[in-house]
């Protein structure tokens, strides 16, 4: 009766080779997938992260470019020299800030190829334009305009050739034109400004307290045909209206969540909130209105 029993049990167990039950499939399926949206924002969060890393150490090389070129001229350089509508340059070359410092950010062999007795976009500054620097993009950005592919300009009429303007390298950083100051037309009051180049000895506001780049993110071609958004463009600044991350041409923008990071004149680099009040960014983006931001928004 015992051996009879002991058989019967052993008739319950699952036979080899049997499959899951479906509920059993549903159940390890379910699990998985509860596992894998846990999972996926902590992986997203550390590959954000390391793509902020990145983008920091690009302003930070930026940062110390700028220094090292103040060294060496006792200016920075001014962000657009001989721009095409300037009064005395109908014929102007619009060499972009970003074009004078790359000797200082090891990409000496980049600036041989350039030809700065002529325009920026002259047909004979071509391989040069369609250098795709990685010190010049920030990894993070996703939201492009008008007129951008990925790092460069793209196939811009879409007929499969690489004609002239095409596959350019394009920049996620601008220099520091100012901020609009109420009552005032001009913003020229930062520090890549047209056609003059700005030292130390005007920044009466601190070096430590005035920004010379930020990211300005995913620019486009312009209305003039040309891509404001090229690293060998003049035209790659941004003067600030608002706070940031509210507007993408042409102001403070990023893709980071949060805010944006910059580069300061004294060779420090940090990241802003996005939340920072207008008066506090006004400060940071004007070299000479006798204020100093407070410490509140800036990482």
């Amino acid at each position: 009766m015992k051996a009879m029993r002991r058989l019967s049990n052993h008739t319950n167990l699952r036979r080899p080779g049997q499959g899951f039950t479906l509920v059993e499939l549903l159940v390890v399926i379910a699990i998985l997938g509860i596992l894998i949206a846990l999972l996926l924002p902590a992986v997203q969060a550390a590959r954000e992260a390391a793509r902020r890393a990145a983008c920091a150490n690009n302003m930070r090389q930026m940062a110390l470019g700028l220094v090292a070129y103040h060294d060496g001229y006792h200016v920075f350089p001014p962000g657009c020299m001989e721009r095409f509508e300037s009064e005395g340059f109908p014929n102007g070359k619009r060499i972009a800030w970003s074009t004078l410092i790359l000797p200082f950010l090891e990409q000496q062999h980049v600036y041989n190829l350039i030809d700065l007795s002529v325009a920026f976009d002259d047909l004979v500054n071509e391989t040069a334009n369609r250098q795709v620097l990685a010190v010049y993009l920030c990894p993070s950005t996703s939201r492009y305009m008008e007129g951008r592919d990925g790092p460069t300009t793209g196939d811009r009429n879409g007929n499969g050739l690489a004609d002239h303007g095409d596959y350019w390298g394009c920049i996620d950083y601008g220099g520091n034109y100012g901020h609009k100051i109420p009552g005032s037309i001009a913003t020229n009051n930062g520090i890549m400004i047209f056609e003059s180049a700005i030292g130390l000895t005007d920044i009466e506001d601190g070096a430590s307290h005035t920004i010379a780049v930020s990211e300005d993110t995913g620019r486009g071609r312009g209305q003039n045909g040309l891509c404001e958004g090229m690293w060998a463009d003049g035209e790659n600044i941004f003067d600030q209206h608002t706070q940031i991350n509210t507007v993408q041409d042409n102001e403070m923008w990023s893709d980071h969540p949060g805010g944006v990071h910059a580069a300061f004149c004294d060779g420090s680099a940090h990241f802003l909130d996005e939340a920072i009040s207008t008066e506090a960014l006004r400060a940071l983006c004007t070299r000479a209105r006798g204020d100093r931001p407070p410490d509140d928004g800036i990482h």
